[in-house]
């Protein structure tokens, strides 16, 4: 039998992880790896601590050519693939190149969206996703004495950190009322608020930037909000979501939401072709919906899942509870599990202790922390064992509650 052909476009963690898991199970396989970066695989999560210049670049690093060239890969770099040719199995690139497959990986990603007020593209205004913003970033904190982060995310509150560590006046501009309205109520974000203003960062609420204004090197010098506020810059950070990378899929019969639908087994709606990462909306066995997770450490899990089965078959789903910390303050906040539920428990539970537990049908399905992670070790499990914890979800709001013990008499939910 002639190799199989397996293509993987993209090389974030879910590209990477798919291509180390197709080459671990396939000796023989031809690997061809596409990416439009012009560099290989990077700890996408530690570049905003390269970009607060508290970390080495060559420390987020995590492939080099070398390695592709050890594992038979045939990589690409700096290429953009234009269409996927669904009916010929043949993936086409920008540059005219063409590669034949028996099963594809989309692990596509996204783009950052621009801010979309005019002068939102000037000089000075930066979206935050790759290396080379990270770079771009850090070097224009470094060179300002006034910035401003828009976007009450959980990357908008990373450039706002990253101005502030270069010492940059710093405004972080969120129309709401409050920092990740997602996640948080007003009490749980005036204790993050109060980390930020330990470390220079003004929050401003209920302003939304209507334009920036810009010298006559067409670079961003001011921040023009809808209060009739001028703030002066010198930097802009605007972190206002994703524009997932569609494009190649478009004319093909993949199937598309709001990003590549796919089932619990990240087959899209063509049988031999696949997604991962943050541009994969599959179903969530863990939720029983529709779901869209492409941070790290759900994106590495989703490229090895969709590589064991173009392998072998749909024999594994996907089935992960994501977690997500925020590392720039000395008290942590992060997040387990989901966040959209249908009840909602939450509060101050000690000084400087904020707890959001979210419910479905009884189950505890995620839980946000602020100020105190003790619960962490256990809650993976609680939440992947589908348990019901109706006759207790008020006591999960206590500070002694005890997760260990919960924990313990969780069991994997029945096939």
């Amino acid at each position: 039998m002639a190799p199989r052909r397996f293509v993987v476009i993209g090389d974030g963690i879910a590209g990477a992880t798919a291509v180390e898991t197709l080459r671990a199970n396939d000796k023989e396989a031809s690997i061809v790896q596409i990416t439009g970066e012009g560099e290989p695989l990077y700890n996408r999560v530690q570049i905003k601590d390269f970009a607060k210049g508290e970390k080495d670049e060559q420390k987020c690093r995590i492939h080099d050519l070398k390695w592709y060239e050890e594992r038979n890969v045939d990589y690409h770099l700096f290429t953009n693939v234009t269409l996927v040719d669904d009916k010929n199995n043949v993936v086409i690139c920008e540059d005219g190149s063409r590669f034949e497959y028996d099963s594809l990986l989309l692990a596509t990603g996204g783009l950052p969206r621009p801010y979309p007020v005019p002068n939102g593209q000037a000089e000075g205004v930066h979206t935050f996703w790759t290396f080379a913003d990270a770079r771009r970033i850090r070097a224009a904190a470094e060179a300002s004495d006034q910035a401003v982060a828009i976007g009450a995310g959980l990357l908008g509150i990373d450039l706002a950190v990253i101005f502030a560590k270069h010492k940059c006046e710093t405004k972080y501009v969120m129309r709401g009322n409050r920092w990740w309205r997602e996640g948080l109520n007003k009490e749980g974000s005036a204790i993050v608020e109060g980390y930020l203003k330990e470390i220079g960062v003004e929050c401003v609420f209920g302003e939304t930037p209507t334009h920036f204004t810009v010298n006559d090197r067409n670079h961003v010098s001011g921040v023009v909000t809808d209060k009739g506020v001028t703030y002066p810059v010198q930097a802009v950070g605007a972190a206002i979501g994703l524009n997932m990378s569609l494009r190649p899929v478009a004319p093909s019969n993949v199937k598309t939401g709001e990003g590549i639908l796919c089932n619990e087994y990240l087959q899209t709606s063509v049988p031999n072709v696949y997604a991962a990462g943050d541009v994969a909306q599959y179903y969530d066995v863990i939720l029983n919906r529709v779901n869209i997770n492409g941070s790290w450490a759900s994106a590495k899990k989703q490229g090895e899942v969709a590589a064991l089965n173009m392998l072998h078959g749909n024999k594994t789903p996907f089935e992960h509870v994501d977690f997500y910390s925020i590392d720039h303050f000395e008290k942590p906040v992060m997040s387990v599990g989901n966040i959209l539920g249908d009840e909602i428990l939450e509060g101050v539970v000690a000084e400087g202790v904020y707890r959001r537990a979210i419910f479905k049908e009884g189950r505890l399905i995620g839980m946000v922390m602020v100020g105190d992670a003790k619960p962490l070790p256990f809650l993976k499990k609680i939440i992947g064992s589908r348990m019901d914890v109706s006759a207790i979800k008020q006591d999960l709001l206590k500070m002694d509650f005890d997760f260990k013990g919960l924990a313990a008499k969780a069991t994997a939910p029945k096939a």
